[in-house]
């Protein structure tokens, strides 16, 4: 996506013109409608006013990017600085140049009380819902099956598919995965139905795993319904009791657990949360940002992502509280 000669005044004006437009280049501003920067680049919106420093979960980046943050920026003057965690199963709380963060916006719930303590973070408020989805492409072996009429377990198990997954101790989405094959154990009385289907699913990098779908590198895997939204990827949907998707089963997800990393995670409902951070340089222009993310215009910016709003949200909840 040859200039004729110039007054020596409109020379200079030029030049003086050309100057501002590099130092607001260096110093990292950028237009709400600017084209977003990479994910691990910081952005931001709408230079004037207070700022503040927003820190993303990486699967969140597109819905912040381009909906959220453009979405703030038509009605608030606060500037958005946004960056996504450099890991899936990190949380940072400063940027790479070491801006301190004000507010955080999570995928995962539990990675908040395994990183964080109640002085950083005593509250967290979730926003949204998602649903775990059995995510493919329609023109694979496993898709084929699944248009003609066979059970998505039946067509996992058939020779050919090429199902992957990632490494539960470094993503949750893997662990999510594993807990989501655990309760289907459960749920469809098969016991060795985790064991079996994991086996077969090949261990790629959480960066890599959506893109491979996407390329035709693989057939089939257990991803957010988010996600596979914003591949453009074919979804099946899986029943209430095995998706994650209904914090009134946080019980019945609970149950199902996977060892990872050295410590043990249990399955909660999906969630996905803002956290105002103890240390904000910016409350008050934060707590704006955070309260915008329940408003109608927040919403339709998570709607139009596949996000789902349980009955009772936004819901404000303590650090290590299921949502």
């Amino acid at each position: 996506m040859p200039p004729a000669a110039r007054p020596v005044a409109a020379t200079i004006a030029g030049a003086l013109a050309l100057g501002f437009v590099l130092v607001l280049a260096r110093s990292g501003v950028a237009r709400a409608d600017a084209t977003p920067s990479p994910s691990t680049s910081p952005s931001a919106a709408k230079p004037a006013g207070e700022g503040i420093v927003v820190l993303h979960s990486r699967s969140l980046d597109g819905l912040v990017r381009r909906g959220l943050v453009p979405a703030f920026a038509k009605q608030s003057s606060v500037a958005v600085q946004v960056e996504a965690q450099p890991r899936p199963d990190a949380i940072a709380l400063a940027t790479t140049d070491g801006r301190p963060a004000d507010l955080l916006l999570v995928d995962d719930v539990a990675l908040l009380a395994a990183k964080l303590s109640p002085e950083q973070a005593p509250h967290y408020t979730a926003v949204a819902s998602d649903s775990m989805v059995v995510a493919y492409r329609p023109e694979s072996t496993f898709g084929k099956a699944v248009a003609a009429g066979r059970d998505w377990l039946l067509a996992l198990d058939a020779g050919g598919v090429r199902m992957e997954r990632t490494d539960p101790s470094a993503d949750p989405l893997g662990r999510r995965t594993a807990i989501v094959m655990r309760l289907a154990g459960t749920y469809y009385g098969d016991d060795k139905l985790e064991a079996r289907l994991l086996a077969r699913a090949r261990v790629v990098p959480p960066d890599q795993l959506v893109s491979r779908l996407q390329r035709g590198e693989a057939d089939v895997a257990i991803l957010e319904r988010s996600r596979a939204v914003a591949a453009s990827l074919a979804v099946l949907s899986l029943p209430v009791e095995i998706d994650l998707a209904d914090p009134g089963r946080a019980g019945t997800y609970a149950a199902a657990t996977v060892e990872a990393g050295g410590r043990t995670w249990r399955g909660a409902p999906l969630a996905i949360a803002v956290v105002p951070l103890a240390g904000s340089p910016h409350p008050a222009a934060a707590m704006r940002f955070a309260d915008f993310l329940g408003s109608a215009p927040g919403r339709r910016a998570f709607d139009a992502s596949g996000f789902l709003f349980p009955p009772g949200y936004p819901a404000r909840r303590a650090l290590g509280q299921d949502p």
